[in-house]
């Protein structure tokens, strides 16, 4: 019996692939396999992978929610979402604020952009780079170094740190004031 001459060219076309591309595309399956599963275990729980996470070099803590950033060749300045921390002006929680933010920032983190503010700066999260990563954002908020900017937040994970830290009286909460509403401090000095 006879086969179709398409059969046979299909065939020998699959056969010679298969000799010549199927090591290098198997390959390269197997390390693209690889780095995806060694790298899955360095995200951390809600992030997603895309354009919008980057490794970035930390040139300056401003403030206690604020950091200048060099990602790549490009500075960028963000403010961490979620979170308010008491104004420079504010003495001496807005040192304090910033020192502990300063004290817990490694040199490299990773961004995750979430929006811009009206003042130009990228709003996101900052996570460390280490094997388990931790979100600055929340540590700030866990020390009692920053109150929840409920306006802006609706992520339940920093009102239960900012209750935690209330409970145990930790930084800005440690005695009432106005370090512990920045906003209204804002609002007052205009």
């Amino acid at each position: 019996m006879t086969q179709r001459p398409q059969t046979l060219l299909k065939r020998h076309l699959t056969a010679l692939i298969r000799r010549r591309l199927g090591l290098p595309l198997m390959l390269a399956g197997t390390v693209a396999a690889a780095i995806i599963a060694w790298t899955a275990d360095l995200i951390p729980a809600g992030w997603t992978l895309g354009a919008s996470g980057q490794t970035c070099r930390v040139e300056r803590v401003s403030d206690g929610d604020t950091l200048q950033l060099r990602c790549g060749f490009k500075p960028v300045k963000v403010r961490l979402y979620c979170i308010d921390a008491p104004e420079m002006g504010q003495s001496p929680w807005g040192e304090r604020s910033r020192a502990h933010l300063s004290s817990i920032t490694p040199r490299e983190v990773k961004l995750v952009k979430i929006d811009h503010d009206r003042y130009g700066r990228i709003v996101g999260e900052v996570y460390t780079v280490e094997a388990s990563p931790r979100l600055l954002n929340l540590e700030q908020v866990k020390a009692g170094q920053a109150a929840v900017y409920d306006q802006y937040c609706d992520n339940p994970r920093y009102a239960s740190a900012e209750r935690e830290a209330k409970r145990a009286k930790c930084g800005i909460w440690s005695r009432p004031g106005e370090q512990q509403t920045p906003w209204r401090y804002r609002q007052r000095e205009r």
